[in-house]
């Protein structure tokens, strides 16, 4: 059964940025029903592929977005700003892992860019409101699918290490999931190159799907 939010909620995503990850994933649930069957992908997913390529760059945020702060700005615009490129680029980051199995090193930006949008965030938020009790949940969907395409993993472990003091319901199941995923790519004989998505959603046909494995790993409450 397909659903329609990947491994967590996408509130606070920009509407445009919300449906190209929501339609990345139809399209993948699509070409995995093909794939096992050993039927050729059809034309019109093909298409849908490009189309939806198009609309990611149509909607990519301004070169000259400010993301830093400084005097005289205002910080909770700051904070968007910084979450708006966040969310963009993880949909480029799904989009490409999804639908053209680029992975790791061979994606066409630096993960690391991703978590600077993110650390800047949670940095002006803290400024903002020192209580985190009161404070925004942080997003956790960008740094989940680029935590599990990063090579150097330190900085993303003090990223989520920080976020488990929030009260957020899925922040420390992702956590969980993605020390799991570094662990067996870790131990992965040599010539053996599994992806993230290869290991959350298994090797044999009667596994689940990999959205029904978000969902018994608590991604969707």
């Amino acid at each position: 059964m397909a659903m329609d939010t990947p491994f967590g909620s996408l509130d606070g995503a920009p509407i445009f940025t919300q449906f190209a990850i929501t339609q990345t994933e139809k399209l993948a649930e699509f070409i995995d029903e093909f794939d096992k069957a050993n039927k050729p992908v059809p034309g019109y997913l093909t298409a849908g592929i490009g189309e939806l390529a198009s609309h990611l760059q149509r909607f990519r945020p301004d070169d000259g977005i400010q993301l830093f702060l400084a005097p005289g700005m205002d910080p909770e615009e700051i904070v968007y700003n910084n979450l708006e490129v966040a969310w963009w680029l993880s949909a480029c980051l799904y989009f490409y892992n999804r639908l053209t199995d680029t992975f790791d090193d061979n994606v066409p930006f630096s993960v690391n860019t991703i978590l600077m949008c993110l650390l800047r965030a949670e940095e002006i938020k803290t400024m903002i409101e020192p209580d985190v009790s009161r404070r925004r949940n942080p997003v956790t969907f960008p740094a989940f699918v680029a935590a599990c395409n990063a090579s150097f993993r330190q900085s993303w472990v003090y990223w989520w290490r920080s976020v488990q003091k929030y009260y957020h319901l899925t922040a420390g199941s992702q956590w969980l999931t993605i020390k799991l995923v570094w662990a067996i790519k870790q131990s992965m004989a040599a010539g053996v190159n599994l992806s993230w998505v290869d290991i959350l959603r298994g090797t044999d046909e009667d596994k689940p799907v990999l959205s029904v494995q978000y969902e018994l790993l608590g991604f969707y409450r």
